[in-house]
């Protein structure tokens, strides 16, 4: 496997006050295109607010008002950062994190490295591989209607602890509803969830073949600024869906 540190990958978190409300934390969140994000409280680091901790509240007692610090994950556990990439991606996957704090020789806060960042690390070690995406994909995406509202969705996202829905018509994947949909499109607008989930989707998903190669699709996935796609049989009927954590855990096998 191709050797290289998280200390090269790591990038500086983007910040927000630690009594910001969730709102204010979701506009940040969407502004800057991620997912994690360092609550501070002067120049001291006092927990991490994903998209997910917000997600699963979403439709059942959150409101906007909030102060984000009951959803704070706390700094803790941060990995060094002459860690070895295929370590890193084990440490993530055992617990269930997509973002890990990578800390100096200090103890101080380097930076976050992401399932983004260690995936397209990954991408040499898949050219090599010679993997296509029938080999990593999972067949048990959940799918909703188009027609479903948007409650439906995140409840169904919330229960089976999953980031997003495939919107399926007759068989092929019509758009996605991730975790990015929710925090960008309703959150602060609550009388969007019995709306339907076509409305706030995000269309056409992109889709790639089942015999894809899993090293292009990273490099698609790296263009494209996304971190999932539907993969789709010769028909265009859905196959299945590959995101970053399913090249994780497949990348995990291979070291």
């Amino acid at each position: 496997m191709f050797k290289q540190s998280v200390g090269e990958l790591a990038t500086r978190p983007h910040i927000v006050a630690a009594d910001a409300t969730v709102t204010q934390a979701a506009d940040v969140m969407t502004r800057e295109g991620v997912s994690c994000l360092a609550a501070v409280r002067g120049a001291r680091v006092v927990g991490f607010l994903t998209e997910t901790a917000l997600i699963r509240h979403l439709d059942v007692d959150l409101d906007p008002d909030t102060s984000i610090q009951e959803y704070l994950s706390r700094p803790t556990g941060g990995i060094p950062r002459d860690m070895a990439v295929q370590e890193a991606v084990r440490v993530m996957l055992d617990r269930r994190e997509r973002h890990l704090p990578v800390m100096d020789l200090g103890g101080s806060l380097l930076g976050l490295v992401t399932e983004k960042e260690l995936v397209d690390a990954l991408a040499v070690d898949f050219m090599v591989e010679n993997a296509v995406c029938s080999d990593l994909m999972r067949t048990d995406a959940l799918v909703l209607a188009p027609e479903r509202p948007v409650r439906d969705a995140l409840a169904l996202m919330r229960s089976k602890s999953a980031d997003c829905v495939l919107v399926v018509a007759e068989g092929r994947p019509k758009g996605i509803f991730s975790e990015r949909d929710a925090t960008s499109k309703i959150m602060g607008r609550p009388e969007r969830l019995p709306e339907p989930i076509a409305d706030h989707m995000t269309g056409p998903v992109i889709s790639v073949p089942l015999e894809a190669m899993v090293y292009k699709v990273i490099q698609f996935m790296r263009q494209k600024g996304v971190r999932r796609v539907a993969v789709v049989a010769a028909d265009g009927t859905l196959a299945g869906l590959l995101s970053q954590r399913e090249i994780l855990a497949y990348a995990r096998r291979m070291g």
